[in-house]
């Protein structure tokens, strides 16, 4: 196990209390309807996790959510409180692993997400699903591959390119603390050489040959953006200890493509990397009102 993945996965076990369970009783009066461990595809990794609420006024706005972990960790389970807060707005919400470096080298990660994709188009009258209105949204690596996801769907020789179609569209997206040019963002001074570790996870390739890496299209998302992109919600941390510098680039190119966009930051070093997801304090609360009005008004489009 490298040191990023044992770091990352860290992380998740040491935040997992403010980011889920110190939420546990807000919805205590809501009926979640959850089902775990929904096979996808045929691949262990590839399992999903639904959450929504029953409802008898139409079909349901759907949740697309990718759990970051810096590409080698991470887990659907970790993101219980978000899926829930998705849900109580009335989304059905699909909660969604797929596999993880270095056991799954690049783009395979990205294919188990386009079968998730497909996976909501195929049992949309199962669930009652309204495929006109599906938002992606995703937190670090989540962010990262949400905009994957997006180039994916924008661009047919990309499809072509990784193997994998879809023609699913998105309504919105919601980006939280994501790095959109992983050559970049990895390729700087990280503690621990982090960045040339996950990279090497990640596509088994050293920073020094990014330049040559047959999907440098889709490590350099933030070039991909064109005016398809949907209407985007950003969350950054202006100290981001991981991807500092990341949502200001792409937030000048969803600028340059007329793409309607939203953003909140922070600007304390407390408040830092995907602070929102910890619920409590200023940025977060802030942050968490803003997109549920950016929710409300795309979805009402």
């Amino acid at each position: 196990m490298s040191i990023a993945t044992t770091i990352f996965k860290a992380i998740d076990v040491l935040f997992d209390h403010p980011q889920n369970k110190r939420r546990k009783n807000y919805y205590k009066d809501v009926d979640f309807i959850v089902e775990k461990d929904i096979s996808y595809h045929d691949d262990e990794a590839c399992r999903l996790d639904t959450y929504f609420v029953k409802n008898d006024v139409g079909r349901y706005p759907v949740m697309f959510y990718i759990h970051g972990g810096g590409f080698v960790a991470g887990d659907k389970h970790h993101r219980r409180a978000v899926s829930e807060w998705f849900a109580a707005q009335g989304y059905f919400v699909v909660n969604v692993n797929y596999g993880l470096c270095p056991e799954y080298k690049f783009p395979a990660p990205l294919q188990h997400l386009i079968h998730a994709l497909n996976w909501i188009k195929n049992n949309a009258e199962k669930y009652n699903l309204d495929l006109d209105k599906i938002v992606i949204a995703g937190d670090s690596a989540g962010a990262y591959y949400s905009t994957a996801v997006i180039s994916v769907v924008n661009h047919k020789e990309i499809q072509e390119k990784i193997g994998v179609t879809t023609d699913i569209a998105f309504k919105g997206a919601l980006l939280n603390c994501g790095i959109y040019d992983i050559g970049t963002a990895l390729g700087g001074k990280l503690p621990l050489n982090m960045g040339a570790v996950i990279l090497k996870d990640f596509a088994d390739i050293d920073v020094k040959d990014i330049d040559t890496y047959e999907y440098l299209d889709l490590c350099t998302t933030v070039e991909l953006v064109n005016e398809k992109f949907p209407p985007t919600f950003i969350t950054y941390a202006e100290k981001d200890i991981f991807c500092k510098g990341q949502s200001e680039r792409l937030m000048a190119k969803l600028e340059e493509n007329g793409v309607y966009h939203e953003e909140y930051h922070s600007t304390s070093f407390a408040s830092n990397h995907c602070f929102c997801l910890n619920w409590k304090g200023k940025d977060a609360t802030t942050n968490n009102g803003m997109v549920e009005k950016f929710l409300q008004r795309i979805i009402q489009d």
